[in-house]
């Protein structure tokens, strides 16, 4: 028998590491753990969850996730945990729960249900258990508390990983040592680095590709706040350079394109990183932008990578006006329109800055680029029990809220990554507008939306 087993009482081999033996050995009634990925939480919860069912004959507990398919892991180890008892303990598909021989149940219940209500009709007075809490909507754990109103001795434990300062936040804050902290919780905080179990080398690595901020959640378990500002001081200020030498061979001409109020933007990129601010205009005609872009592409020999939208405005209609003009092969389109592809761009540009792997030459117009790098922002949502994060400067009505600079340097940095691989075939995303399910089984009725699915293309590189 295990540590771990002595610990909860249970002829079985676990060995929980330091962190998941304090939080085994707390008799809080709320417990509330923050962990990095792969540090151990969910098979720490899954063990203790089993604990509590065994020690409450007759009770009723459930497990409450965001979607059916994020239950799989949490199913995994509750399986794995309750395999020793054999046919003391079963699992009911159709119910979505398992039947233990003392008359306990524990059911499995997700934030898909049609009502809002995924508990409803429970009343839980062996164990609440709230999985990747961060992406449970409020009102589905509010409502899985209330099952326990009229319970004497109610018990609950949440786990997951930070996503913005919402409820995982309060209940974890709540559980802090201080003269705030509410006497029914206790909180601890499970690092993947402090794991035994975890790849010191692999999550250096990591961080290193993650960038700081990403680190910093997915993997240390801090909480950033819903919104902030995408870049620090440091990094802002080590991007910048007095005077670049002027070569390489693969060059890159990032390309933000507005008329009126925004401006277009024009950033040239070498394979080594390094970046010049060739342009920055507006209330131009049309034809005398496309002009201007084709003049640098030529003059510098560069793929132009054009910000096409969603590719049904001026934007799909000046990609084909300079692939008329510059040949086949000569751009590249991206749809910043797409959330999930601007993040992606942003986040490729916000890790290649942190890390240093960029360089921009100072000029007239990096005034305009370090003062929107300073206040560009990022923002953290859960939408359907998936994180997502949108990026963007600031949304007032000032002469300053600008990012096109911003979005142009990001554009150039992907052509730098992305630009030489050759042609690739056009990517839509539908996950915004349709299920996969949905897709699956009507394999006949995709339509064209903005985000991840693959169709040909044939016309120059399309993102």
């Amino acid at each position: 028998m295990g540590a771990g087993a002595a610990v909860l009482g249970l002829d079985r081999d676990y060995r929980p590491w330091l962190m998941q033996r304090q939080f085994h050995r707390s008799r809080a009634p709320i417990r509330c753990i923050v962990a990095g990925r792969q540090s151990g939480k969910t098979h720490a919860a899954a063990e203790e969850v089993v604990r509590i069912v065994l020690s409450r004959p007759g009770t009723e507990s459930c497990l409450l996730m965001p979607t059916y398919k994020s239950t799989k892991a949490a199913l995994r180890h509750l399986k794995r945990a309750v395999a020793p008892l054999g046919r003391r303990a079963r699992w009911k598909e159709v119910d979505k729960c398992f039947e233990f021989s003392n008359g306990a149940v524990l059911y499995v219940r997700t934030g898909e249900d049609k009502q809002g209500v995924p508990t409803r009709g429970l009343t839980l007075d062996g164990c609440l258990w709230v999985d990747e809490a961060a992406y449970v909507a409020r009102s589905a754990w509010e409502a899985a508390r209330f099952t326990q109103v009229a319970v004497q001795d109610p018990l609950v434990i949440v786990t997951g990983t930070p996503c913005g300062r919402n409820w995982l936040w309060e209940e974890w804050h709540a559980g802090q040592p201080g003269p705030e902290q509410n006497p029914l919780n206790e909180s601890f905080r499970f690092r993947s680095l402090d794991s035994p179990y975890c790849n010191p080398a692999f999550i250096e690595d990591m961080k290193k590709k993650l960038g700081v901020k990403k680190a910093l959640q997915e993997l240390s378990a801090e909480f950033l706040g819903d919104a902030g500002a995408a870049f620090s001081h440091e990094d802002i200020q080590a991007l910048f350079r007095d005077r670049l030498p002027r070569r390489g061979e693969q060059r890159s001409l990032g390309v933000d394109m507005a008329k009126e109020r925004d401006f277009t933007v024009c950033t040239l990129m070498n394979e080594f990183g390094e970046a010049w601010l060739l342009g920055r205009w507006r209330h131009t005609a049309w034809p005398e932008t496309q002009q201007r872009i084709c003049d640098y592409a030529k003059e510098h020999d560069a793929l132009v990578v054009l910000d096409i939208g969603h590719g049904g405005g001026y934007g799909g209609v000046m990609f084909d006006y300079l692939e008329r003009e510059l040949g086949r092969g000569r751009l590249l389109g991206v749809r910043t329109g797409n959330l999930g592809v601007k993040a992606q761009l942003c986040e490729a540009l916000i890790a290649d800055v942190e890390n240093r792997r960029l360089q921009v030459e100072t000029g007239s117009l990096t005034a305009h680029l370090r003062h929107e790098l300073t206040f560009f922002e990022s923002h953290r949502e859960v939408v359907g029990g998936a994180e997502r994060m949108r990026y963007h400067g600031p949304q007032g009505d000032g002469e300053d809220d600008h990012d096109d600079c911003v979005i142009s340097l990001a554009l150039a940095n992907w052509g730098r990554i992305h630009g030489w691989e050759g042609p690739l075939d056009e990517i839509e995303d539908l996950s915004e507008y349709v299920k996969a399910t949905d897709v699956f089984s009507h394999p006949r009725s995709w339509r064209v939306q903005p985000g991840g699915y693959i169709f040909p293309s044939g016309r120059g590189y399309v993102f």
